[in-house]
């Protein structure tokens, strides 16, 4: 999948690694939403996907064997976990 050019996947990666679980969480809701709004034909050319990939495998990491589901509890409940 193409991404933009100013998408450093390293540098995001490891911005990822230093955030909290509430903030992972709080980017994923907000690539989420932001991908909502990407008409299908630009969609090859966003780097939102991409980011959401990387967010998915944080969380992953974070939560062996669980998926999303901590980030999906979180959506449900808010911040308070």
């Amino acid at each position: 999948m193409p991404v933009e050019q100013d998408f450093d996947v390293e540098d995001f990666s490891d911005r990822l690694k230093a955030m909290s679980n509430d903030e992972l969480f709080a980017i994923m809701q907000r690539l989420e939403l932001e991908s909502a709004d990407i008409p299908s034909e630009k969609r090859d050319a966003s780097d939102v996907f991409a980011k959401i990939a990387l967010v998915e495998t944080a969380i992953e990491g974070r939560f062996p064997g669980q998926l999303l589901a901590p980030y999906k509890d979180w959506q449900q409940h808010g911040s308070d976990l």
